[in-house]
């Protein structure tokens, strides 16, 4: 009877330890079930995030492709897929990525991100099938503007000249300013804290006439994104007043990194006195530490009588002005001479004006000068769309990429790419070449491109336009054709030869596709020569050829290259959900 005692016992303590390991087993069991699920989770979590940073980089790339590209769904990648949607006009993109384990119809888990692009790029608007500087347009032997035209000095046509929109001439500028500081040995920053938004500096008026030009000396640091209002303002004690003569604005997009001369026109002209003192204010909305301006001035402070100034608020209240300690580099110009309109035909039978000085053998609107078309007023020069400071960035961009040392040709029939790229010699596409841009090109020779050449932007530009650029001069002739790489893109090329009585591009023979920009010379267009917008100091067609502008150009943005296009915009990707 123990004994059965006994082993029931047993038994009993058996079984409760059994038991206890059951449900010890048990529980295990479910924690490493739970554990392995939320690792599994985890993991997942983690593929469909990387799944929707893939797809903003996938957005990015085909962006750069296509300015257009409006998104996608479930694309395939690894275990899962992506969605995109991208939405924004302009230079801004809204770009929302959703990765998806396994796909969108039947997601376990499912990841959004979205980011802010933008275009990184420089918008450049050419409204003009034709503009110049004070070297003026000459045309004859049935040569052709389609489109409008404006020039800072004569326009004279001969024989079959039509201009088929609007033509303006401004009022003439003398060649030099009548009253300037050049000399800059620092940097002068400003709109950098409130303190210093807007800045000034006087100068003292050589004659009694009207004011219709400045020049500062001005770059960018950073990047600003806001207009610069300019004003011109009496003086008040040795101080800008508060109140304005004439007011313009300097576009925040014409400033370049690099400080050059940033030219100003004024839609009413300031009259001023023989020796009185006024102000160029520079009036700013905002202050950065990273993006602001830079006013370059002479710290000698030897300009007699004047000097620059800032202030927190330059146009209201009663501002507060301290001494920049310097003169802030300008130019001004006073009074001007006669301009006109001769020979030529403007407008068609129902459309078009024209506004000059003066009309000489001129028809506008379908009948002879003077009728109401032929309006005669003293119109303010225009300044030509791109600044020495944007030019000089294009060519960093270029030289980033390297130095060809020697010439670069492509001949009979060759086909090559180059870009960014500085050549150090001449560049030559002749004889059914083939040129495919890479990338912004500096010449610091000669271009020839000719006999059935074609020169072409790559496809990763998309929307964007391109740059070839030289110091030297620039014959484009018999055939040679220039293509963009898709909608609102085109080739510009651009010397920055400075010869003001001279030609610097010479263009003929059926050549077309192309932007020319010579600021500082003149080019020369022949023998059914085209293009799709000229700029320069001045222009001369002969022998049928024709301009004929492309709307286009109002808002053209010009990029790097490839890949050069659309950026996020720092810290801008945030998680949705």
């Amino acid at each position: 009877m123990v004994k059965t005692k006994k082993a029931g016992h047993v038994l009993a303590f058996t079984l409760a330890v059994m038991g206890i390991l059951f449900v010890l087993i048990t529980a295990g069991l479910e924690l490493l079930h739970a554990e392995s699920f939320s690792a599994r989770q985890s993991h997942r979590f983690r593929q469909a995030t990387n799944l929707a940073e893939s797809g903003l980089e996938h957005a990015i790339r085909q962006l750069n492709a296509s300015s257009s590209y409006p998104g996608e769904s479930d694309r395939a990648l690894g275990d899962g897929t992506f969605s995109v949607t991208v939405t924004g006009t302009g230079q801004t993109r809204t770009i929302e990525a959703t990765g998806y384990i396994p796909n969108s119809t039947n997601p376990i888990i499912k990841r959004t991100i979205k980011a802010e692009a933008s275009l990184d790029s420089d918008s450049v608007e050419f409204f003009y099938g034709i503009q110049v500087d004070g070297g003026g347009i000459t045309m004859s032997n049935n040569s052709r503007v389609n489109g409008n035209v404006y020039s800072n000095g004569n326009i004279i046509g001969g024989p079959g000249s039509t201009i088929t929109g609007d033509a303006t001439v401004a009022g003439g500028l003398n060649d030099t300013p009548s009253v300037e500081w050049t000399a800059n040995s620092t940097d002068q920053f400003f709109a950098t804290s409130t303190t210093n938004r807007d800045i000034a500096q006087s100068f003292t008026a050589n004659s009694s006439d009207n004011l219709n030009k400045i020049s500062l000396y001005l770059a960018k640091v950073g990047n600003p994104t806001s207009n610069l209002s300019v004003r011109i303002a009496t003086d008040n004690g040795n101080k800008p007043s508060t109140s304005s003569l004439a007011t313009a604005v300097i576009p925040y997009a014409s400033v370049g990194s690099s400080a050059s001369w940033i030219d100003v026109t004024f839609s009413s002209a300031a009259s001023v006195t023989n020796g009185t003192k006024y102000w160029i204010v520079l009036d700013y909305g905002s202050n950065s530490t990273a993006n602001h301006w830079n006013w370059r001035k002479d710290d000698s402070d030897n300009y007699a009588n004047n000097t620059g100034k800032y202030t927190s608020n330059c146009c209201s209240g009663s501002p507060v002005w301290a001494d920049v300690g310097g003169d802030l580099a300008f130019k001004v110009w006073l009074g001007g001479t006669v301009t006109k309109i001769d020979g030529i035909t403007v407008g068609t039978s129902t459309s078009g004006t024209a506004r000059a000085n003066q009309f000489l053998n001129t028809t506008v609107h379908g009948s002879s000068c003077p009728n109401q078309y032929c309006i005669i007023e003293n119109p303010t020069p225009e300044v030509l769309p791109l600044s020495d400071g944007v030019i000089e960035d294009w060519k960093n961009d270029a030289l980033a990429g390297g130095t060809h040392s020697g010439d670069y040709s492509l001949t009979n029939g060759q086909t090559g790419s180059l870009g960014p790229k500085k050549v150090q010699g001449n560049l030559t596409i002749d004889n059914g070449g083939q040129l495919t841009l890479t990338g912004t090109i500096w010449v610091t020779g000669d271009i020839l491109i000719s006999n059935g050449a074609l020169v072409q932007l790559a496809a990763g530009y998309g929307s964007n336009s391109g740059s070839i650029l030289t110091d030297g001069t620039v014959v484009v002739s018999n055939n040679a054709v220039f293509q963009g790489a898709g909608t609102g893109s085109y080739v510009l090329l651009l010397t920055t030869r400075d010869a003001k009585n001279s030609v610097s591009v010479t263009v003929n023979n059926n050549s077309v596709g192309v932007i020319y920009y010579a600021a500082k010379s003149r080019i020369f267009f022949s023998n059914n020569a085209s293009a799709k917008e000229a700029t320069a100091w001045g222009i001369d067609l002969s022998n049928n050829a024709v301009i004929t502008y492309d709307s286009g150009l109002a808002n053209a943005f010009f990029s790097s290259g490839p890949g050069g296009g659309w950026k996020f915009k720092k810290g801008s990707w945030r998680q949705v959900n």
